[in-house]
């Protein structure tokens, strides 16, 4: 579930059709709602005692995100990304609910609390410090890709699944990730369909971050 694909979102350009407060305030919400329904979804997925095959997970945990990050990106319309951001959030509550199940409820806890600290913290240094961001863009994508064909590796190479410091670089890289969305955030052309279709972006990298942190914590213990 790496953040493989990033919306457009970001190169646009012109008049600002709402407030800063509001577009923050609309931005906040919907990446609120996309936590809090994938968090529900997994819990009833749990309770239910679904094991998803290998098609479901490709098509819940692949296919289905792509169709809805493709929607968001290429609609105007808040309405319309809004959907295209549910067909992402519900199908990884889904996956998410019973990979999550694998880890104790302390692990989950304080993955939890470490992944909501470390978003905390790097909002509000890509807000509050831009220039710390400016030029992390290239960096970030490259590290991103090479993360990517490793993650590719795993699956095929059973010796490289025990590398757990990957873990570790990957939440590294999705941490700078939630401060380099908000920081481009703040110079992106202020609208609904704007916040929306940013929220997917930290959505993935707060999702993808929380899963490292799993793992990592998960380890551990």
């Amino acid at each position: 579930m790496e953040r493989t694909i990033s919306t457009g979102v970001f190169d646009r350009q012109g008049r600002d059709s709402i407030s800063g407060p509001f577009f923050y305030a609309a931005l906040t919400a919907s990446l609120l709602w996309g936590l809090v329904v994938t968090a529900i979804v997994a819990h009833k997925v749990i309770a239910s005692q679904y094991q998803p095959g290998l098609w479901e997970i490709l098509l819940l945990g692949l296919a289905l995100p792509i169709v809805g990050i493709i929607v968001a990106l290429k609609s105007d319309n808040p309405i319309v990304s809004f959907i295209g951001y549910n067909m992402i959030v519900i199908p990884f509550g889904i996956i998410l609910g019973p990979a999550v199940n694998h880890y104790s409820q302390d692990v989950i806890r304080n993955a939890f609390m470490l992944t909501a600290i470390i978003t905390f913290v790097m909002g509000f240094a890509g807000t509050c410090f831009p220039r710390l961001f400016e030029n992390m863009g290239a960096p970030l994508l490259l590290s991103l890709g090479a993360l990517v064909l490793v993650r590719v590796a795993q699956i095929f190479i059973p010796e490289m699944q025990s590398l757990g410091f990957i873990d570790y670089i990957a939440a590294g890289i999705f941490s700078l990730y939630i401060g380099y969305d908000m920081y481009r955030a703040s110079v992106v052309q202020k609208s609904l369909d704007s916040a929306v279709d940013i929220s997917v972006d930290l959505y993935l990298d707060i999702i993808n971050l929380f899963l490292n942190l799993l793992r990592i914590m998960g380890n551990k213990k």
